[in-house]
């Protein structure tokens, strides 16, 4: 894990820790750029990943005004960790295991069941995240943005600059 993702890792742990909600001009300007569905799906989110959503848009926002699609992927973009009941503890080591994390690992895991099959299932909310945002009818760069933000550049499907924008602020926000 290069040290620039420990030190994101390092400071989004101790962010979580405060449970405070976002204000309600913060929750208002949500509303603005989220249709009915998004809205509804970015509410069933936690307050600290609703915190982290607001500042990785709000950065995004900033740097492309004009790319409202980019400000919805900033803020649904870990959607998918609403599918998974999850503590501090499964999410710290959900992000410790993400690396070591191969297909034939987490089917491992899923069949063990228990905390395996709930860390195997946090390790893929991008995935999981993605469909709930298809169901929901958000536009395709948002849908597909969700189950590729953890993936490489060179992975990536989604239009590259508008991806390196999303990247950049995801990985300074706490």
């Amino acid at each position: 894990m290069p040290n620039k993702d420990l030190l994101h890792l390092t400071k989004r742990f101790f962010s979580s820790l405060n449970r405070t909600t976002p204000s309600a001009s913060d929750e208002n300007w949500v509303a603005q750029h989220l249709s009915e569905n998004e809205m509804a799906l970015w509410s069933t989110m936690g307050p600290s990943d609703q915190t982290h959503s607001i500042a990785v848009a709000k950065m995004v926002d900033n740097e492309v005004p004009e790319d409202k699609t980019a400000v919805v992927a900033a803020l649904l973009h870990d959607i998918g960790k609403t599918a998974v009941r999850s503590g501090l503890l499964l999410r710290v080591l959900a992000a410790l295991a993400r690396p070591l994390a191969s297909t034939e690992r987490l089917d491992r895991w899923r069949s063990r069941g228990g905390p395996f099959l709930r860390l195997a299932a946090l390790i893929n909310y991008p995935t999981v995240g993605s469909s709930l945002l298809a169901e929901a009818g958000s536009e395709e760069f948002v849908v597909r943005w969700a189950a590729q933000h953890h993936l490489r550049p060179e992975e990536w499907t989604v239009d590259s600059e508008r991806a390196r924008v999303l990247r950049r602020a995801d990985s300074v926000a706490v």
